[in-house]
């Protein structure tokens, strides 16, 4: 599968969903050729040097467009599915286009009624609650992103260390190695290390 891909210093992962802000022509027409395909594009995360492209991306669909106050094109995407990059070509002038082989997504692990579980497994259950809970609030100071999330996916921890992942401050190397994995328990990790 080959997509045009636009490299940025944000992460955005499966069910994720962010606004972007386009001025330059070659996205421009990476735009105009994501709406024509219904393919969408590839948002592809940069290194910390800001230069080369992580192997690692995400599917975005173009789920709406609108003309900014200055001028400048605003898009609404949504992350759909992960893959790998297996290799880049660049058009004339600059729009990178890169073949591509999906993966799969993390599983689901649903947050269950702590009652219902051991006492081990209670006191996890309590830390997936405190990053969900906090999620949620940090997450209620900008409703237009709260507004594409249902309720029911705060109780998912693979899907609410996703959504971390995206707004945390953590080097594109550690989500990279997040992201990087079978399932969500190194996030967890990560994240639990920083949000106590």
């Amino acid at each position: 599968m080959i997509i045009p891909i636009f490299p940025l210093t944000i992460c955005l992962l499966p069910q994720g969903y962010t606004q972007l802000r386009i001025f330059e022509p070659r996205y421009k027409r990476l735009v105009s050729e994501s709406l024509k395909s219904g393919l969408g594009f590839g948002l592809c995360m940069l290194a910390d040097d800001n230069k080369s492209i992580l192997p690692i991306g995400t599917l975005t669909k173009i789920i709406d467009f609108e003309m900014l106050e200055d001028g400048l094109l605003g898009i609404s995407i949504q992350g759909q599915k992960t893959f790998t990059i297996n290799q880049i070509s660049v058009d004339d002038d600059g729009l990178k286009r890169a073949d591509v082989s999906l993966i799969d997504s993390w599983p689901s692990d649903i947050i269950e009624q702590q009652n219902a579980q051991p006492h081990i497994h209670q006191i996890d259950r309590k830390k997936d609650k405190l990053l969900s809970s906090t999620l949620k609030q940090i997450l209620q100071e900008y409703p237009q992103h709260l507004a594409h999330y249902s309720e029911e996916k705060f109780n998912d921890i693979a899907w609410v260390c996703q959504r971390w992942l995206e707004i945390i401050p953590l080097s594109s190397k550690e989500k990279y190695q997040c992201i990087n994995s079978h399932d969500h328990r190194l996030a967890k990790s990560f994240l639990l290390d920083i949000i106590k």
